[in-house]
């Protein structure tokens, strides 16, 4: 991944729409959980998350026995393992 990543802060008036949080503000939560959590999740082949993904989110995958990162979000999610094989 290296590098920092740059997390934009939505304006405080826009976290609140019609009593809930805004996509905007559970898109930058989501972001700041995930940095600070090292970007990481585990789990088997079949529970690899598929929404919310950013480009470099490693994820521990216990079916294969090693982390693999996400490599592509749109138009579907690809995962790649630490030698660039899609996996």
């Amino acid at each position: 991944m290296g590098g920092l990543m740059q997390i934009v802060i939505p304006s405080p008036d826009q976290a609140i729409e019609n009593g809930a949080f805004t996509t905007q503000w559970v898109n930058f939560i989501t972001k700041v959980k995930n940095y600070i959590s090292g970007n990481s999740q585990s789990g088997t082949t079949a529970q690899r998350p598929t929404s919310n993904l950013e480009i470099g989110t490693k994820y521990y995958d216990t079916t294969l026995g090693y982390p693999v990162f996400v490599h592509q979000v749109k138009p579907t999610v690809v995962w790649h393992n630490a030698a660039g094989a899609v996996v």
